[in-house]
């Protein structure tokens, strides 16, 4: 199988308000799509939490998103991960979409497959993460 990852970057910090840039790259071996959005060095933490105990049970999910789809929001960002499985097996949905109009438009949604000890794993690794002193995280599927 190809290798499947996700980088989280800070790409550059605006000191007068503390607002972070940062950059998700996603990676499943065949698809991969990358985008930059802004929030804070806390942006995270509920999510990598969830993730450190995921999952709770066979219907558990966890989800991170930003912003919506339409011309709202500057784009819309949707980390969903779940059980696809009753053994366990564990997807993580990607969906990306810039909300940019034709032919600017930038969409795209995949799925990288893994295992629960290894999204436990991204949950650490996301938890432990201070942009502000790091410039990035990279987590690689098992």
């Amino acid at each position: 199988m190809f290798e499947q990852k996700i980088k989280l970057s800070k790409l550059a910090i605006d000191e007068g308000d503390d607002t972070i840039q940062f950059q998700f790259d996603f990676f499943n071996g065949i698809n991969s799509t990358s985008i930059d959005f802004y929030g804070y060095d806390d942006q995270f933490q509920n999510f990598a939490k969830e993730l450190c105990t995921f999952p709770k049970n066979i219907d558990s999910e966890v989800i991170y998103e930003l912003g919506e789809q339409g011309e709202k929001w500057a784009y819309y960002i949707l980390v969903r991960v779940f059980c696809y499985e009753n053994n366990g097996h564990t997807a993580i949905q990607i969906k990306i979409d810039n909300n940019s109009k034709e032919p600017f438009k930038s969409f795209c949604e995949f799925y990288i497959l893994t295992v629960p000890a290894s999204i436990n794993k991204l949950g650490q690794l996301i938890k432990n993460w201070n942009p502000k002193i790091d410039k990035e995280i990279e987590w690689i599927a098992e």
